[in-house]
């Protein structure tokens, strides 16, 4: 099971927005009764049990870090409610109601299992994207703009124009379109899990009228797929290698590096946490959110980014120039294999 974000938690940080939300833009101008007496209520929980949690951590009264337990949950909704339902009306001029406990406890019983949900999905091998497929494009630029392609374009014209291009989970064919753009003489083999991500980037082509012809799209899991050897003098990995493991990394890898023509070039986009200050913080909270989702949406096997920077200077390659954008959340990167 992943490790608990405590305060990076995507269902803490959702709930306290809501909070927010309610006490400083829907009760000022809502007269529904739930949300003036009883909504945040439903909120105490999942917003106050993830730092008390964090604290226990630190004092070491906790001795792991698993999502809330079912005991940690039930304790803390019986806790409030003595405190403020029976203890707070002795100390403050307020009347304890019982329908404020029912509130703690729907809302720690909706958190506890949106909890469990969240954190122990994931274990499988493979991530289904095809749920998502017919909405990764919109959903991408509502949320991204156009950050992710800029960031998948960045050395597209730099490289030495290919001959073959391998490229892997290559979503919903932004990339393959600029691609061949770019380079009109490529052959490309575009590989990916998805069968709805693959009908997506041939859609994509024909609505730039593209030629399909040059593109070869193989619907395969690319740990069981059987690479051709030194074959490919292009190979892009564009926010894909965050979707394993690190013991699925040490699989595939091996398997790309080991199509790559022996002066390849080695596109790499993807996420990553900066080193330190608010920009790591920042970045953190967007990882624990997107990984959560992505886990319960497509069963993503991946809880968390394993840098393939060791993998790939592991199998000759070395980094020849990194880019990093959106305060250093993502980054682009060329690495050529046997390069000084």
């Amino acid at each position: 099971m992943k490790r608990f974000g405590y305060v990076f938690d995507p269902i803490f940080l959702i709930s306290c927005a809501l909070y927010a939300a309610n006490r400083w833009l829907i009760k000022p101008h809502c007269q529904i009764a739930f949300f003036h007496n009883w909504f945040n209520d439903v909120l105490l929980i999942p917003c106050a049990l993830p730092p008390l949690l964090l604290a226990h951590r630190m004092l070491r009264l906790r001795t792991h870090d698993q999502p809330p337990t079912f005991a940690e949950v039930a304790a803390h909704v019986i806790g409030w409610s003595i405190l403020f339902e029976v203890i707070g009306p002795w100390i403050m001029p307020t009347t304890g109601d019982p329908w404020d406990a029912v509130a703690y406890a729907c809302g720690g019983t909706a958190a506890f299992l949106c909890w469990r949900a969240c954190y122990a999905r994931g274990a499988e091998e493979r991530a289904d994207f095809d749920p998502l497929a017919p909405h990764y494009g919109w959903m991408e630029r509502l949320l991204a703009g156009r950050k992710l392609q800029h960031c998948r374009a960045t050395f597209l014209r730099e490289i030495p124009p290919p001959r073959r291009a391998l490229v892997a989970g290559q979503g919903h064919g932004s990339f393959v379109a600029d691609l061949l753009r770019a380079h009109p003489q490529v052959r490309c083999t575009c590989i990916d899990s998805s069968s709805g991500m693959l009908a997506a980037a041939r859609a994509r082509l024909r609505e730039d009228g593209l030629d399909e012809t040059s593109t070869e799209f193989i619907h395969a899991d690319l740990l069981e797929w059987s690479a051709p050897e030194a074959e490919f003098d292009l190979i892009v990995t564009h926010f894909f290698l965050d979707c394993f493991r690190p013991e699925q990394l040490e699989r595939l890898m091996p398997k790309l590096s080991g199509a790559a023509a022996p002066k390849a070039c080695w596109l790499v986009a993807d996420f990553r946490e900066p080193p330190s200050g608010p920009a790591r913080w920042r970045a953190r909270a967007i990882l624990e959110i997107m990984y959560v989702f992505f886990r319960w949406a497509a069963a993503l096997p991946a809880s968390q980014l394993t840098p393939p920077d060791p993998l790939l200077e592991r199998h000759g390659f070395t980094l020849g120039e990194r880019r990093t954008y959106d305060w250093g959340l993502i980054h682009s990167d060329l690495w050529i294999r046997g390069a000084a």
